[in-house]
């Protein structure tokens, strides 16, 4: 039964007669083994035509050629003009004849001797005729006797001869046996047992496999070795061949691979509890809480890990249900949750904007090396003033070696709990995954960076016990009182603003954007969103508003330390030093002059040009 199917003719034939045994199989799998399976060959031609993306009467051809190699296997029958294929999980077209001649079935209604019946009524009556005396029911002697029942001397006799007779049957019959297993014993030859022979597995002839990027690897090293060095390869063509498979025999879900006959569907009613769970929680739920809560299951049940397995994957199916979890924490949200860090930031144009760091302009690892932050499971980081005011971390590969990658191959984002111990207080983070030439970021930190830092300040995001959950700390010190610069959102025109505050953590002097250094960041235009995405006219903007004037009004020229453009364009839009560089090469108008760049303005209309010259009257007075 287990044996495996041989088929004849070319390879493709062989293949493709494989195949149309296997569906048929999958077909009727709850068939019996020799019963047979019946398919047309529409079917089958509209089945592979669609899988293969070929002419459907080239696929035509192609299985009649194959099925008729295989005629061992298959049976053509034609019946009103269409064409059926027949065979069997057995591989066998014919069901198997059985004799059953001994069968309790056969045996029971055709007994050898049949009793006879000489009236219907005795046999078959639909009343029970009444008891009308009680009649005596006569007992042997040789059970009374076996039952310590008193009988008369005749009886005694009887049964004593009885018990006698019994008894010398019991040892002539063991004598018997006896015999006749000391003859077999004299019989039967002496034959040493051989020593067993340790059968190693055979290698295959060809030891070698060729990787999809071309890398030959030998499957004759240790299982361990090819881990280790081919590892995420292996795996992605492993889950590549169990996700092609278009019966479904498999399912995964992250690393887990179950039989797909053994994972537990949810019925809608099933998924509407779970959805209101959801929203009546109102933040996205790890998958054991919603086992516990909903279906009621503990890890005590047996089928408790299979039940997990099953509600992972069957809602990662439904569309209404996102996956936000990472491994060891798999958290469910639902469509209608309240979305984390607010509305104030689009994920196109974010994507957008932190694009320079797909691009290669991701220098976060100058400072601290990847081997570093995942052995001390922390990272320290100065924060820019558009990261202090919408609360966003850009994605950089120093981020990325301390937070958990996505478990799902198109998992989008994650939702992480970010802590601040020194204040017993925490909030729901949103990680979002580069995709293609779009970066990534983490949001939703806005409410603890405005309440307890500010732009400038040196922080640190640490692990925590939990995959989950990461802690942000300061270092603190004493009071201090500056005017610092914020975005004032309150007018209809967003516009930028000093205003006294006090803050108690450690800042970086150089990020820290006061008054009394960075003034002119007040005339910066508060750009939309939308407009911050192209970083090249924003340079433009900075260098023409906090530049030093160093030209004339006919052919106006600024001059600009690299720190404090570095710092300003911060104020508009995520960018690193990296990427800010190859801006300022990459842009005729600016020249280097030691540690700062000259700029020299496009030429402006008339009109524009006078509102310019306006302005710079302005600051100089």
């Amino acid at each position: 039964m287990s044996e495996r199917l041989s088929f004849q003719g070319t390879p493709d034939q062989a293949a493709l007669a494989e195949e149309i045994h296997g569906v048929m199989s999958a077909q009727g799998s709850f068939f019996g083994y020799d019963t047979p399976i019946r398919q047309t060959l529409t079917n089958l031609s509209d089945f592979f035509a669609g899988q293969r993306k070929a002419n459907k009467a080239s696929i035509v051809a192609e299985i009649e050629s194959a099925v008729a190699v295989n005629d061992v296997v298959f049976r053509r029958e034609e019946r009103d003009g269409e064409v059926f294929y027949v065979t069997s999980r057995a591989g066998t077209p014919d069901p198997q004849i059985y004799v059953r001649p001994h069968m309790f079935l056969q045996r029971l209604y055709e007994p050898e001797h049949p009793l006879p019946i000489d009236d219907i009524s005795v046999v078959v009556t639909t009343t029970r005729p009444a008891l009308t005396t009680i009649e005596p029911v006569f007992i042997s002697d040789y059970w009374q006797v076996q039952a310590g029942i008193a009988v008369d001397e005749d009886t005694a006799e009887e049964a004593f001869d009885v018990a006698e007779v019994i008894a010398t049957v019991d040892s002539l019959e063991a004598t018997e046996a006896a015999e006749v297993a000391e003859v077999a014993e004299v019989a039967q030859p002496v034959v040493e047992r051989p020593a067993p022979v340790v059968q190693t597995p055979a290698l295959p002839v060809n030891s070698m496999v060729a990787l999809p990027n071309g890398v030959q690897i030998d499957l004759r090293r240790p299982t361990a070795d090819l881990v280790v060095q081919h590892g995420a390869t292996l795996l992605n063509q492993l889950r590549g061949v169990i996700e092609g498979d278009a019966l479904r025999r498999l399912v995964m879900f992250g690393s887990q691979v179950f039989p797909e006959s053994n994972v537990a569907s949810f019925g809608k009613n099933d998924l509407r509890r779970i959805s209101e769970y959801l929203k009546e929680t109102g933040e996205p739920l790890l998958d054991t809480q919603i086992i516990a809560d909903v279906f009621y299951h503990t890890p005590r049940q047996a089928d408790y890990e299979t039940f997990r397995f099953a509600l992972n994957y069957r809602l990662s199916r439904e569309k209404d249900f996102e996956f936000v979890g990472i491994e060891g924490a798999r958290l469910w949200s639902v469509r209608g949750l309240p979305p984390i860090g607010g509305k104030r930031l689009k994920a196109g144009e974010m994507g957008q904007i932190t694009g320079y760091l797909e691009e290669g302009f991701d220098d976060s690892l100058v400072a601290q090396q990847v081997e570093t932050i995942r052995s001390d499971g922390q990272f320290q980081h100065v924060l820019t003033f558009f990261e202090w005011e919408y609360g966003v971390l850009p994605f950089t590969r120093a981020l990325a070696a301390l937070l958990p990658g996505a478990l799902l191959a198109d998992q989008r984002t994650a939702v992480l709990r970010i802590e601040l111990p020194q204040h017993y207080t925490a909030t729901l983070a949103e990680l979002r995954y580069p995709t293609g030439n779009r970066g990534g970021w983490l949001q939703g930190l806005d409410g603890l960076m405005h309440e307890y830092l500010v732009p400038g300040a040196i922080m640190t995001l640490a692990r925590t016990g939990e995959p989950n959950v990461f802690a942000l700390s300061y270092e603190d010190q004493a009071e201090t009182q500056d005017r610092l610069l914020e975005l004032d959102e309150s007018k209809k025109t967003p516009k930028f603003a000093f205003a006294n505050t006090s803050y108690t953590c450690v800042v970086d002097s150089d990020m820290l954007i006061n008054q009394q250094r960075y003034g002119r960041l007040r005339n910066l235009k508060a750009f939309p969103m939308a407009e911050r995405r192209k970083a090249e006219p924003l340079l433009d903007h900075v260098a023409e508003t906090i530049g030093d004037p160093v030209g004339t009004r006919e052919q106006p020229r600024y001059k600009i330390a690299a720190a404090d453009l570095f710092v300003a364009m911060n104020v508009l839009r995520p960018i690193s030093r990296e990427y800010l560089d190859h801006l300022l090469k990459a842009n005729e108008r600016f020249e280097p002059e030691g540690d700062a760049w000259a700029h020299t303005p496009a030429p402006r209309p008339e009109a524009e040009e006078n509102a310019v010259v306006d302005d710079l009257d302005d600051d100089e007075e």
